[in-house]
Formats: structure tokens, sequence, C-alpha cells
């Protein structure tokens, strides 16, 4: 029994790799917090402390990269979370899964603790699944979540303190970055 534990410890210990060492310049497909700053002119702390952009390589082949900014505790800067998530499946089934889990979760986890969330499908939205959300918070806008599935990869993008009515975020600087969204790699 306990070699059997041991085993299975360290079959879940090395189950994936992740690197920390990432640069997310080497990623055009990541419209970073930079680009939302300039873009809608928001006051963002740009010293990158608040920034983390990371790999996870996982036994089966797959991959994610995920990029992120935090800061919603904050007297100084505009308060907001803002999260990539770009995930190469081995399959189409094995994507098609990640999709439907990840809508989910938004639909879950997103209408309890006082959120909710409001179905935009009035847009053009690209990929195989795609799915645009207006995140709430007491009832007011406060984010939005949009998730794409193209082929084995699967990219979503949720933000926390950024509403755009006019849904210039996904028109004018997601989409356009994630028009060859199939072809993602994650660079070694």
């Amino acid at each position: 029994m306990k070699r059997a534990i041991i085993i299975g410890f360290v079959v879940i210990a090395t189950s994936c790799t992740t690197r920390n060492d990432v640069d997310v310049n080497d990623y055009p497909i990541v419209t970073t917090i930079s680009d939302l700053a300039e873009y809608y002119d928001l006051n963002i702390d740009t010293s990158g402390a608040y920034e983390t952009t990371f790999i996870i390589n996982y036994l089966d082949g797959s991959s994610e990269l995920e990029y992120s900014y935090d800061l919603l505790e904050s007297e100084d800067f505009d308060p907001l979370y803002y999260s990539i998530l770009i995930e190469k499946e081995n399959t189409t089934k094995d994507a098609k899964q990640i999709y439907t889990l990840g809508k989910a979760a938004v639909e879950l986890v997103g209408n309890s603790f006082d959120q909710g969330t409001v179905d935009i499908d009035s847009l053009q939205l690209p990929g195989d699944d795609s799915y645009y959300a207006l995140r709430t918070f007491e009832g007011e806008p406060n984010g939005m979540f949009f998730i794409v599935r193209k082929g084995t990869r699967i990219y979503t993008m949720m933000v926390s303190g950024l509403y755009t009515p006019d849904n210039s975020l996904i028109n004018e600087l997601l989409i356009p970055r994630i028009t060859d969204l199939e072809k993602f790699e994650i660079i070694e």
C-alpha cells in the first residue's frame, strides 16, 4: 500500500511541468494589460509586479499558456483582474470537453456571490464554439467573459473591473489576435 501511494505521488508530481520564465511578448495572441490600459486609458500598475505568465506542459502532450493581471485592492490604480488562458489539447473531443467545462464553470461560479452573467449573442464570434457574456456584480456590469474553441485550441478571457458596452474589447482587441487560434503553439 505504501509503495502504491509513493508511486501515485510520483506520477502526479511528474505529470506536468511548469515554466515561469515566459515572456508574454513572445505570444502576440495575448492582449496584455498594457494593451488594455492604452486603449481604454486605464490607470494600471505597469511595474509588472501584478502580472504573471506561465506555461504548463502536461504528460499527455497538452499544454496551456496563462497570462494574468491581478490588482483588485488599490488606492492608487484602477482595481482590475484580467486573465487570458490558451489551451492546446490533443484531440477535438478533449478541446470540446474543456470548452464545455469552462463555460459551465463561469455559469456556476459566475451566478453566485452576488455575481451574474448575461449572455451576449448579438455578435458574430469566431471559432467552432464560442461564448461571450457580461459579468455583473450586485446587478451592475462589472466585467466580461469570452471563450472560443477552434479545433483543438481553447482561448479564454475573463476581466473584472472593466466593462465596455460597445464590445470593443472583444471586437477590436481580442478577435483580431485570435484569427489563427487553431495554429497556436507553445514556444519551447
